[in-house]
């Protein structure tokens, strides 16, 4: 008969490693604990230096005020801190860690150093640890300060070294932060060293914008307007900087939020900034954002999140109110760019033009076209036709012989309406096609035989452009690059943050090849190993924003050339997304929708 299993407290060694696992998730877990108690230690100069992605090396020096020797040992323990006394001072946190139980957690899967002298002592203390257990302190030289180095994370605890991203998402990941961290606190000098390299070293002369210049790019720095304080009560403080509507983005990563000098996420913020922006931009298009909030400590929550990256706010609707009030003032006192509903016309892409005599004489441009009311009328029709010809528009061939393709060059080009659908005809139907659609299919294919066959084609640029990427974006760019350059760019590295751009893929117009490029290199590494697969497919849908738009009006030969490269697709029915290209009417189904049969 087994026994009941009694219950034991547990070893600390293993208690350590529990509570390791709540702290310590990755490298980035180790640098964000170090540097903040860096920064509650008073610090006004740091650096930071991690090798392969902070995996196996971590080094934080700082000019704070140091531990008193009496205090080395106790940093080891856990729930040992200088930040909590009472359980008042729970309600008004404004320091940022360490956690009660970080660093002897983080001693706990790794090897740690820590070397640390405060002002009024001679000498210094030097304690070593290993896998959780105090090992070394002596006296040592030092400056003030304090200096951790942590190195072979996990190498206790093998099983988890293998949910680990490769050290180049690892890098990525922690230059974001520090990134972050280097506007939250511009008074701070901060240096980040990636393998041996400084990527960046900011000057702690509190410059918010210098510090936006140097650890991001120009471009960024350039489309950016100030925010100023509005008036209000008092509770609340708005600083910082948003972008020009005309300096949009095709994501959400510069959109980068501070409350009280903590980096946090905050869907109310996000959803203030899509309100005061909502008339001004298009559709997947978002604002860049370096927004500084000061509110009262007790009319928020810092501890809903374990890492301290989600807050709560008491009163959700006044600070809501307060930040889209603040934001349009901004945006009006700075002449923001109109509403894009006034914008009917963007530039078009240089698809290759032919001459055709049959062109001779076509009206292209026929505005008073507009079938929108009539086929509201008669809906239920419509849907029953578009669905069943729809169907037939993905069977080929379609042409009346078994061995007839359909070929859209053949059709008669009556015209285009709303600037987005090409009008044809052929013998008795009526073809309406999607501009937008037709060119995505093209480009995929072109390119996709382009990475397949290594014959990409390119055109050489009369003046290459500089293109800035952010520097935790650098470790993944060099597998871009690659498959950038075997779509028919040809880039080369120009410095730390930049690269020159000598040729562009022939299909692509000089404004879309570029930005497709800067969407590209700026959108987010990926979530887990950078495969080169993944990033070919993430290449080729975002490759298709380079296609022509709604409202790019074209002319007859841009149509006809349009045609031409449809009909070289393996399928020009279909856009990559899987929309129909076109939508065919028979005369028949007109004649049925005007109530004549």
């Amino acid at each position: 008969m087994e026994r009941t299993p009694k219950i034991r407290t547990l070893p600390k060694e293993i208690s350590d490693k529990i509570a390791a696992g709540e702290v310590v998730e990755r490298p980035l877990s180790i640098v964000k604990e170090l540097l903040e108690n860096a920064i509650d230690a008073g610090a006004t100069a740091i650096a930071v230096e991690i090798r392969n992605g902070g995996k196996t090396y971590i080094r934080l020096t700082d000019n704070g005020c140091g531990i008193p020797p009496e205090d080395v040992a106790l940093v080891f323990h856990r729930y040992a801190t200088s930040k909590i006394a009472t359980e008042q001072d729970l309600d008004a946190i404004r320091t940022l860690g360490f956690r009660g139980e970080a660093l002897a957690s983080i001693a706990a899967v790794t090897k740690v150093e820590l070397i640390t002298k405060t002002a009024d002592r001679k000498m210094g203390t030097r304690a070593s640890a290993e896998g959780g257990l105090l090992t070394e302190v002596t006296e040592t030289g030092a400056e003030e300060g304090t200096t951790l180095i942590v190195s072979d994370l996990f190498f206790n605890t093998p099983a988890r070294k293998k949910f680990l991203k490769s050290d180049q998402i690892e890098s990525a990941v922690i230059i974001d932060y520090l990134s972050k961290m280097a506007l939250a606190y511009p008074s701070i000098r901060l240096r980040m060293i990636n393998n041996g390299t400084i990527l960046f070293s900011t000057q702690g002369k509190g410059d918010v914008y210098q510090n936006i210049l140097t650890v991001y790019s120009k471009q960024t720095a350039n489309g950016l307007i100030p925010v100023e304080e509005y008036p209000n009560d008092g509770s609340y403080r708005l600083s910082g900087y948003i972008s020009r509507p005309d300096q949009s983005r095709s994501n959400r990563k510069y959109q980068i939020y501070f409350v009280n000098g903590r980096w946090i996420r905050s869907k109310l913020i996000d959803d203030a900034l899509r309100s005061v922006y909502a008339d001004k931009l298009f559709e997947g298009r978002y604002p860049a954002a370096f927004l500084f909030l000061e509110i009262p400590p007790e009319r928020m929550d810092v501890n809903i999140h374990p890492n301290k990256t989600e807050i709560r706010f008491l009163d959700e609707d006044s600070v809501r109110s307060y930040l889209v009030s603040s934001l349009r003032q901004n945006l009006l006192t700075e002449g923001a760019a109109p509403n894009v509903m006034d914008h009917t016309k963007v530039n078009s892409s240089e698809l290759p033009k032919t001459s055709n005599p049959q062109d001779a004489g076509v009206q292209v441009d026929i505005n008073y076209i507009s079938l929108t009311s009539e086929l509201d009328r008669y809906d239920r029709i419509l849907s029953d036709q578009t669905a069943s010809d729809t169907d037939k528009g993905r069977e080929a061939p379609m042409g009346k012989g078994p061995h007839e393709r359909f070929l859209f060059s053949d059709l008669q080009i009556l015209g285009n309406a709303f600037a987005n659908y090409i009008l044809a005809q052929k013998e008795d139907s009526l073809y309406l096609i999607d501009q937008h659609a037709a060119h995505e299919r093209v480009l995929y294919e072109q390119l996709m035989d382009a990475i397949r066959n290594h014959t990409a084609d390119s055109q050489m640029m009369i003046d290459p452009w500089i293109v800035e990427i952010p520097l935790y974006l650098r470790e993944v760019a060099a597998e871009r690059l690659t498959l950038l350059n075997g779509l028919g760019y040809h880039i080369q590295e120009f410095g730390p943050k930049e690269y020159i751009v000598k040729e562009i893929p022939a299909c692509m117009d000089p404004r879309e090849a570029e930005a497709f490029l800067n969407d590209v290199l700026n959108s987010e590494p990926g979530s887990g190993r950078v495969e080169p697969e993944q990033e070919r497919s993430r290449l080729i849908t975002q490759a298709c924003k380079a296609a022509v738009k709604a409202n790019d009006r074209l002319d007859v030969q841009e149509i006809r050339s349009l045609l031409r490269s449809l009909d070289e697709t393996e399928n020009p029915f279909s856009c990559p997304h899987g929309r129909p290209t076109f939508l065919r009417f028979s005369q028949n189904d007109l004649e049925k929708m005007f109530l004549r049969k």
